[in-house]
């Protein structure tokens, strides 16, 4: 996914990037001087397993805390289902009534028809997310930090805190050298970059 942003998405020349991945997981894609780093073990950016809460809330990694537990699609999900449950109202109540599940689709799409607990489901993870990409841009430095994955499509209901809390958290001088971007790919853009690299790949041989 970062290499087919990287190659064909809102990349305008930069050569150090962070791309972040917020959908049913949360994960982090990194290129640096304009090559894809993966780590000694190909496991770098396993960004969602960052312990950063005490909520006791056991990770499909088996630790509890991780970033992952509050701020990915499935974390969002649970969270309406039990405001639900608790009796708050959203438009998404004869939904889950039915189904007795709620996608994370669904609550971009009610927060754009403007539903209040979807709203600030969206914006607390933003802010999280945010506060935690302040930790990375502190390290890296990066030019360009890009945010993909389905809650992308949340657009200024995730971007507007993420970047507030970015500002807030990092130091103002990498801040103010940082370009933040939601993706304009579709979910194919991981295809596009496995092809894309198997390409170059082959051209090098």
């Amino acid at each position: 996914m970062t290499y087919g942003e990287y190659m064909k998405g809102v990349v305008q020349g930069e050569k150090n990037i962070l791309f972040v991945n917020m959908a049913w997981g949360l994960g982090l894609g990194i290129i640096i001087d304009g090559n894809l780093y993966y780590g000694k073990s190909g496991f770098s950016g396993e960004f969602g397993h960052f312990c950063m809460f005490e909520n006791e809330v056991l990770c499909h990694c088996g630790k509890k805390g991780c970033l992952e537990t509050e701020v990915s699609g499935i974390a969002i999900e649970n969270k309406m289902m039990n405001q639900i449950r608790n009796g708050r109202t959203t438009i998404l109540m004869d939904k889950f009534q039915k189904q007795h599940k709620i996608h994370i689709n669904d609550i971009i799409g009610a927060a754009r028809n403007d539903d209040t607990l979807s709203i600030e489901l969206i914006e607390e993870a933003g802010e999280k997310i945010g506060k935690s990409i302040a930790f990375l841009i502190n390290i890296f430095n990066p030019e360009q930090v890009i945010i993909g994955g389905s809650l992308a499509n949340a657009g200024d209901y995730l971007m507007l805190p993420l970047k507030s809390a970015v500002n807030k958290y990092s130091l103002r001088l990498v801040y103010n050298d940082t370009l933040f971007r939601a993706t304009t790919l579709d979910d194919s853009i991981g295809s596009l970059g496995a092809a894309m690299l198997i390409r170059n790949q082959i051209i090098s041989l």
